[in-house]
């Protein structure tokens, strides 16, 4: 019955999320015509172009239900995140206190970059690859290294900033794991998936871009598409390098205020120092693992989804810190600050959820 309970919450709580991002920004798909994009850009009609690989997927729908379809698959793996969650919480629920259990369930339940955002940002491609980051911890687990690199692969190939988020966690979670053996072990065994890596990402480098231009991008997406997100269709216009010029013009322009990025800086420092607290909470040094979702900082570069970096990194965060949990690693005790951690949690809902570019879209610009 609690898991029931734990699932149906994450679930109310994706589903108020997407109502907060339909009412703010009303669509006629029903969802950000940004994120509805990347389902229409494919292999067979722009070439190996980045982040095609669903698109080209997709292309088996007929167009009239296209729309329902990615619907439905956003849903899919919401639920299938939410799955994932229940059945880690239930795994855990012999290994913690009953007040620990809670509050971690809580975190992944309620938390503003959790499932309250996966319903904001609904359909984003990080949520996909999210899936495929818990596989690849899994196959590290059970050190199965050809699939890893597959994995791995494939994450690049839906979205290149997986090299951020999920492929640099998950190799730093093999290099702790196997290293603990021998360090030449752990060389030997993480040399297929970063040598695949690498290739996947030096070809997307290379001809990840639609060189054709932006009029043959926007007549190829007619009539599916009459009126593209044009500020989407920049993803596949620029080269990755172009980006840091982009965001540094970006910045200049006054996206941001001050205060919404300090905000955004002392929740990235806040959460590195909540890693390194419990690490040594537990009598441990940090490791490369524990240390991974900082991996996500160069985003901040390449990007300007500065509450979309900020919230990678939360979530990061708590995946690491589960995985410990789960490898025995960690032993979170009920302290007595756990009542200021709740109340803090509580407080956090009244935000809503954490945003994409801006933090805070319901009290933000």
């Amino acid at each position: 019955m609690a898991c029931v309970l734990v699932f149906g919450a994450m679930l109310v709580f994706a589903a108020a999320g997407f109502g907060v991002q339909y009412l703010l920004w009303p669509s006629p798909i029903g969802l950000s015509s940004f994120n509805a994009l990347h389902f229409e850009i494919n292999y067979l009609d722009h070439g190996f172009v980045r982040r095609a690989l669903v698109g080209t997927l997709f292309q088996a729908v007929p167009e009239a239900a296209r729309t329902n379809a990615i619907v439905v698959f956003g849903w899919a793996v919401i639920a299938a995140l939410a799955a994932l969650v229940t059945a880690v919480l239930h795994v855990l629920r012999r290994r913690m206190s009953g007040d620990s259990l809670r509050l971690l369930a809580m975190l992944w339940i309620a938390a503003p970059w959790t499932f309250l955002n996966f319903g904001y940002d609904f359909a984003r491609l990080d949520q996909l690859n999210l899936l495929l980051l818990a596989v690849s911890l899994w196959l590290v687990y059970r050190n199965r290294v050809i699939w890893l690199a597959l994995v791995s692969v494939f994450g690049l190939l839906i979205h290149e900033a997986y090299l951020f988020y999920g492929l640099t966690p998950v190799l730093a979670y093999g290099w702790v794991r196997y290293r603990a053996t021998s360090a030449t072990i752990a060389c030997r065994r993480l040399a297929l998936p970063i040598v695949a890596a690498l290739t996947t990402l030096a070809t997307i480098a290379l001809i990840g871009r639609y060189e054709t231009g932006r009029a043959r991008l926007i007549e190829s997406l007619e009539p599916r598409l009459a009126n593209p997100n044009h500020n989407a269709l920049n993803v596949w216009l620029r080269s990755g390098l172009e980006n840091p010029e982009y965001v540094v013009a970006r910045l200049g322009q006054g996206l941001f205020g001050a205060l919404e990025l300090v905000a955004m800086a002392g929740m990235v420092l806040v959460t590195a120092a909540a890693l390194v607290g419990l690490s040594y909470t537990n009598d441990r040094r940090p490791d490369p693992f524990l240390l991974s979702p900082l991996a996500v900082v160069p985003l901040f570069c390449f990007g300007i989804d500065y509450a979309r970096w900020a919230g990678l990194i939360a979530i990061l965060a708590l995946v690491v810190v589960t995985t410990r949990l789960l490898d025995g690693k960690f032993y979170v005790q009920h302290g007595r600050h756990s009542a200021y951690l709740y109340g803090g949690l509580c407080l956090a809902l009244l935000a809503g959820p954490l945003g994409t570019v801006h933090a805070l879209p319901l009290w933000g610009p």
